[in-house]
């Protein structure tokens, strides 16, 4: 390592940071071309590290939404804490078409429901899209997690739905003691013609409750309301390569490549 860069806590030093930048360019460029350059640059079909996320793709015409996530002022709080409301976070959800069509009842006329039940109900749990720190969450942690889907107006190709939802979450684990409790409710615009979502809206917002609070991750109070956002992603070029957060086991391979 040259440098260490970072300055400032719990809160960053930009013009610190600026200052350990440039220094440690200064030393890059004083160290000699045979430190600091490759002698034969690495050849990517031998030496390239394989990962599983590169076999990992988004299925073709699956329901992208970004989550956005954002608490709300509690006692004790500190920028140490990552739930403190100077921070937000940013999460992908994906559902498939075999998973959103889900959304809509068989029987498609205004005032039609459906109530919606594993993955496509307990993914809102289980990925922390409803909290803005992530914890460890198994189904069986799930005490009460309703999710319904109701017709709301049908016009020509264009159906739209309204979505509630309502959660109980306490989990026992080694990993996680918090709890949570909130509801759901959006609405969402499906093209018949298309066969695809061309609107998403829905919010969740409920009380987090950390079990333990940790010296090293918490600061102030267990409890904190938090507020989340999905709506379908924006974009869609190349650069844009955020996947879902537990990817390995909340998709996988062997979601990615069934329909």
């Amino acid at each position: 390592m040259i440098a260490y860069c970072n300055a400032g806590w719990p809160d960053p030093d930009p013009d610190a940071t600026l200052n350990n930048i440039k220094n440690a360019v200064t030393k890059y460029y004083q160290m000699p071309k045979s430190e600091r350059l490759l002698a034969k640059l690495p050849d990517p079909t031998t030496d390239r590290i394989k990962f599983q996320i590169d076999d990992f793709t988004k299925p073709k015409g699956t329901l992208d939404l970004r989550v956005t996530k954002r608490g709300y002022a509690y006692p004790g709080m500190t920028t140490f804490d990552e739930r403190h409301p100077k921070f937000f976070g940013i999460d992908r959800l994906w559902f498939k078409p075999s998973e959103y069509r889900q959304f809509l009842p068989r029987n498609l006329k205004v005032g039609a429901s459906v109530d919606l039940n594993g993955r496509i109900s307990e993914i809102w749990i289980l990925h922390n899209h409803m909290q803005k720190a992530g914890s460890a969450w198994w189904q069986e942690h799930i005490k009460q997690g309703t999710l319904s889907s109701t017709i709301t107006r049908i016009e020509a190709d264009t159906i739209d739905i309204e979505i509630k939802g309502h959660y109980e979450a306490k989990a026992d684990s080694q990993w996680n003691t918090g709890s949570y409790s909130g509801d759901l409710l959006g609405k969402a615009t499906y093209n018949q013609r298309t066969g695809e979502f061309i609107a998403w809206e829905s919010v969740m917002f409920g009380k987090s409750t950390v079990g333990t609070l940790l010296s090293n991750v918490h600061a102030g109070d267990k409890s904190q309301m938090v507020a989340t956002y999905a709506t379908i992603n924006p974009l869609s070029d190349s650069d844009d390569a955020m996947v879902p957060s537990d990817w390995l086991y909340g998709y996988g391979l062997n979601w990615c490549r069934t329909p």
